[in-house]
Order: structure tokens, then sequence, then C-alpha cells
């Protein structure tokens, strides 16, 4: 009757991007983390998924897990039905949304003060500084280990926009939708 979750808030960079601790980072070697969940009887025992997902999505699958009805402000989508075999494991969303707004003393003297949104897709991966007239953007599958910013490149303006576009989009879809609105005005 026990839920084991294993999992780390986010990795070091250990000398990946010639960066050894971490920061206002996006790079998979630090983003993406450990994700382990058993529940044996309830959960497939064995499943391996490729989904991407978040840390948030714990919450609302352990309320659902619980019985639990999810409230409203509650952030994430419930992973129960991918871990439960009734859905496909893996797709859960089309993209994953990071942000770093607490900057480190050690990052001051970088003016202003680095605050990153990230968006990744399965293909793409856009990290926009706020403030600030530069960013990255790779192309997941060209380049798998980041190394090729195309930021600047005139060939992938447009990507570069519905990526931010992107972006934008899952800042705002993170606000807290409370109070619940119970009238028109």
């Amino acid at each position: 009757n026990t839920i084991v979750i294993f999992h780390s808030d986010h990795g070091e960079l250990l000398g990946d991007h010639g960066i050894y601790l971490k920061g206002p980072f996006m790079y998979d070697c630090s983003v993406r983390v450990p994700l382990i969940i058993s529940w044996p009887g309830h959960f497939e025992q064995g499943l391996k998924s490729d989904a991407m997902v978040e840390l948030v999505d714990l919450v609302p699958t352990l309320l659902e897990a619980s019985g639990t009805e999810i409230p409203l402000g509650v952030q994430g989508k419930s992973l129960y039905g991918l871990l439960a075999g009734d859905a496909d494991p893996h797709h859960h969303k089309d993209y994953v949304y990071n942000e770093y707004y607490i900057g480190q003393p050690f990052h001051k003297a970088l003016k202003p003060d680095p605050l990153v949104t990230m968006v990744r897709t399965r293909t793409h991966k856009i990290a926009v500084f706020a403030g600030m007239k530069t960013g990255e953007l790779y192309d997941l599958q060209a380049d798998p280990g980041e190394h090729r910013n195309l930021w600047d490149s005139p060939k992938h303006q447009q990507l570069k926009m519905d990526m931010m576009k992107l972006c934008f989009d899952a800042s705002v879809l993170t606000q807290d939708p409370l109070p619940e609105r119970t009238n028109e005005w």
C-alpha cells in the first residue's frame, strides 16, 4: 500500500559545457532528472517510458492515486494513467517547462540577474533570458549535445519565434487560476 518515488531536483553540470556546478543553465544534462515510481499491484511492473514529464506532475499523480480530487490550483498533469498502463507510455505532454528565477550570490556579476525560462519539446529547446538580447535555441535532433546555439541564425528565426511563443504560453499557464471565477465579472 506504499508508493515509492525516486527522483532528484536537478543535476550538476560536472564539466559539461565547461561548467562545473549549476546555475541559470538549461542544458539537458542538468534539467533531465531520474524518475522512478513503483506501486506493486497498481502500476505496471517494468514499464519504461520516454514520455516528457515534469516533477510538478507528481502532486496530481499522488492525489489521483489516493482517490483525492485534484484541486483547481494544482499544477501538473497526473501520470496515473500512464503508470497504470491505461495510456500511451511514450506520450504525456508535448513539452516541458522550466524556470530559473532565484539568482545565486555568485551570479550577481551578471547584469541583470539571470532570469531564465525554458521550453523543451522532443525536437527543440529554447532558453529565454529575461531582459537580455540573447538566449539559446537548439535543434535536439541535429545537435543532441546542445553545442550549436541557433539563437542568432537567420535560417532559424521562425523556429525561434514559434518556440518563444510556446515558452511564453507555458509561462502564463503556470499562473495561479485561483480564486475561481464565480461570476461573469
